[in-house]
């Protein structure tokens, strides 16, 4: 099998699947699924994929959940095997562990099995959250609420990730009075109006917050700005894209209200992408069998995932795959050869019966 998931990566790799770009990759996924699974298994919409078993209802289910888009990216060494380096855009996030599903469907179609297996593979997740590819499936299809567990082949170096930070965009926006630069007191810097807030925002740290266990790093940073008039203008506003990462346990709500604190009334605030944070579901029973036997190492997942879309419909989920974070959105991504290998080894083992 080693070979066909270095086979099966390094055609996923060579096919351009950029946000918005995925026809051609789930055209290729889809005609995979159906040298193993009839059509009657296979739920297809616009560019995502549903692959399932018969649920038996005596065993427990496995979901198995990747999506197919990357970022836009350049890589000089698409394809080739350096090494002991797959290089190609995707090839840590999430192409690797989008080809440990495809090995695993080809091993275990007619094989005997512990789980019922669900196969998920879904576009435009890289993408705001209104738009991602999985809510339709979650909300159209009720087979993946029949999984007992679902894992994010997310790269995460065969560690398992519990939980997911929550994110949001806020847009921060500053108003003034227009005036010519060398008249300002004509007018009324929006920008110069921002310089609180952004010494507060510049001091806000990282806020370390415990749940369950796990410990979550808590950031917030300005990421873009915005301004009208030129550089001889003195602008009439000045937008700042605030970024806050917040830890599970707390709301959208709270969130928020974090935010509207640190502006403490000195500017308008727009809410622009609003996405939860995942549960962490540490005491699932197939989650901690899974972590026993294989002795796997166990981390917070300081990042947002769809593990917080899932957790929205009851699904317990983790982050578990053979990428490297670390090479997520890099320039000449690559993935460990070995990171691949070990993360189907374990699922592999776990799964047979």
């Amino acid at each position: 099998m080693k070979e066909k998931l270095v086979e099966y990566l390094t055609e996923l790799v060579k096919i351009p699947s950029v946000i918005g770009n995925e026809k051609e990759i789930a055209d290729f996924v889809h005609s995979f699924s159906k040298r193993f699974y009839p059509e009657e298994n296979i739920i297809r919409y616009n560019n995502s994929l549903i692959v399932y078993d018969r649920i038996e209802p005596d065993r427990k289910t496995i979901a198995l959940i990747g999506h197919l888009d990357t970022v836009p990216g350049e890589n000089e060494y698409t394809g080739q095997l350096i090494d002991g380096k797959l290089y190609g855009l995707g090839a840590s996030d999430m192409k690797a562990g989008l080809a440990v599903m495809m090995g695993l469907m080809e091993a275990f179609h007619k094989k005997d099995k512990r789980f019922n297996l669900i196969y998920v593979f879904y576009e435009k997740e890289e993408g705001p959250y209104i738009d991602n590819g999985l809510e339709p499936l979650l909300s159209q299809f009720d087979i993946i609420q029949k999984a007992d567990l679902a894992f994010a082949l997310e790269p995460t170096n065969n560690t398992v990730q519990v939980g997911c930070l929550g994110t949001l965009h806020a847009s921060i926006i500053f108003e003034g009075k227009r005036a010519h630069s060398a008249r300002p007191w004509q007018g009324e810097n929006a920008i110069h109006k921002a310089a609180d807030f952004l010494k507060r925002l510049a001091d806000f740290g990282i806020h370390e917050y415990e749940f369950h266990g796990m410990k979550y790093l808590e950031v917030m940073n300005a990421t873009m700005v915005e301004f009208s008039g030129g550089r001889n203008i003195i602008p009439d506003r000045f937008v700042i894209n605030v970024n806050y990462r917040f830890a599970p346990g707390k709301s959208i709500d709270e969130a928020k209200e974090d935010v509207l604190k640190l502006v403490n009334g000195e500017a308008k605030v727009e809410f622009t992408d609003l996405c939860p944070s995942g549960s962490v579901c540490l005491y699932n029973p197939v989650l901690t069998k899974l972590i026993h036997q294989f002795d796997l190492p166990v981390e917070a997942k300081q990042a947002w995932t769809d593990v917080a879309r899932l957790s929205l419909y009851g699904i317990d989920a983790v982050n578990f795959g053979p990428g490297d974070p670390a090479q997520a959105h890099q320039k000449n991504e690559y993935v460990p050869i070995e990171n691949l290998f070990r993360n189907y080894d374990i699922f592999h083992s776990f799964i047979e019966k």
